[in-house]
C-alpha cells in the first residue's frame, strides 16, 4: 500500500531530523576544514530537501481536498467565488507554467495539459473534478501568501491564524506559524543560492518541529473546510469562517501502561492501550463519530504525528 501524503511527509521530516545530530553534520574544530566543509554542505542540502517536503505535502494535501470537494452534492456555480476562479483560471495559467517546466525538462507536456483542460471543462458540464493545479501552483515555491489563498479558497477564515492556534492547542506552543514559514522559506532560499550559506544543525532541528506544526495546522483545518463544502454546509457556503470553533480535538499520549485515548478538555483517559496500532484504531473509530482529528504526542507534549476524520 503506498504512504498518504501525510505519512510520506511525516517519515521524511522525521529522518532530517535523526539526520540533524548525525556527527558527519556537527563541525569540527576550525582546521579540520575538510569535514566542515562537507558538513557544511550536506546540512544546506538538508534544508532544501526538508523546505520541499513540507511544499510537497501542501500540494499534495491540497490536491486531496479538492478531489473531496470535486465529489460534493452543490452545484460547482454555488461554490466559494475564489474557489471557481482558482479552478479556471488559476488551473489554467498553472498548467501552462508547470508544461514549460515538464518541456524544458525534456518530457512531453501535451498530456498534462490535457488533463488540465479536461477538469477545467467539467466544472461546467458532467462529473466536476477540480484540477490539482488549481492551488498550490503559482510559483516554483509554495508562499505564507499561497497557502493563505488555499485556506481562504475553502471559505475557511482568519488562515494562519486559525492554523496558528490549532498547532497551539496541539502542544506545539505559539508561536506566531507565518513568520516561522517565512523565516524557513528565507533560510531554503539562503541554502539553494548562496554558497556563503551555513545551515547549522540547530536549524534543522527547529524547521522540522515547526514544519510538522504547520503541517498539522494546515491540514486539521483545511480537511473540515472541505468536509463542508462537500457536504453544502449552509454556513460555510454563505461566508467564510472560522473553522476552528466548532472543531474538538482526541489525543494519544505515552504513558507508564500505554497509550493515553484522552479528549481536548478531558482530565483522564477514556482509553489506555498498551500497542500504538491498536490505540489508533480505537481512537480513531471513536473519534471519527464527531469527526474529530486524532494527534500522537511525543513524552514531552509535541505533536509527532495525526490523522483528520473530515476527510482521511
Amino acid at each position: 500500500m503506498s504512504l498518504s501524503s501525510r505519512e510520506t511527509f511525516i517519515q521524511r521530516i522525521r529522518t532530517i531530523e535523526q539526520a540533524a545530530s548525525e556527527s558527519f553534520l556537527i563541525d569540527r574544530v576550525l582546521t579540520d576544514v575538510a569535514h566542515n566543509s562537507r558538513a557544511r554542505l550536506l546540512r544546506n542540502g538538508l534544508m532544501v530537501v526538508a523546505f520541499t517536503s513540507l511544499e510537497d505535502f501542501i500540494r499534495a494535501r491540497t490536491g486531496d481536498l479538492l478531489d473531496a470537494v470535486s465529489r460534493t452534492v452543490v452545484h460547482f456555480t454555488d461554490l466559494p467565488e475564489v474557489l471557481r476562479n482558482a479552478a479556471t483560471l488559476g488551473a489554467m495559467k498553472a498548467a501552462r507554467a508547470r508544461a514549460d517546466i515538464v518541456k524544458n525538462a525534456g518530457q512531453d507536456p501535451i498530456a498534462l495539459l490535457q488533463e488540465a483542460a479536461t477538469h477545467v471543462a467539467s466544472t461546467a458540464a458532467g462529473a466536476l473534478q477540480l484540477s490539482r493545479f488549481s492551488l498550490g501552483y503559482s510559483g516554483s515555491n509554495v508562499s505564507s501568501g499561497e497557502i493563505a489563498q488555499i485556506v481562504t479558497s475553502f471559505n475557511a477564515a482568519d488562515a494562519w491564524n486559525e492554523i496558528s492556534l490549532i498547532a497551539s492547542r496541539c502542544g506545539a506552543g505559539s508561536l506566531p506559524l507565518k513568520s516561522a514559514y517565512d523565516q524557513s522559506m528565507r533560510w531554503r532560499h539562503e541554502a539553494a543560492h548562496n554558497a556563503d550559506a551555513d545551515t547549522q544543525p540547530r536549524d534543522l532541528e527547529t524547521f522540522c518541529t515547526q514544519a510538522v506544526a504547520i503541517a498539522l495546522g494546515f491540514d486539521i483545518i483545511l480537511s473540515r473546510a472541505a468536509r463542508l463544502l462537500k457536504q453544502g454546509d449552509a454556513k460555510i457556503l454563505a461566508g467564510k469562517i472560522k473553522v476552528s470553533t466548532g472543531l474538538s480535538l482526541r489525543f494519544l499520549e505515552p504513558g507508564p501502561r500505554g497509550y493515553r485515548e484522552i479528549g481536548e478538555h478531558a482530565t483522564r483517559a477514556t482509553n489506555v492501550t498498551r500497542n500504538l496500532d491498536d490505540a489508533l484504531k480505537v481512537a480513531i473509530q471513536s473519534a471519527s463519530k464527531k469527526c474529530e482529528p486524532v494527534v500522537l504526542r511525543d513524552s514531552q507534549g509535541l505533536p509527532a504525528s495525526w490523522v483528520v476524520t473530515d476527510v482521511m
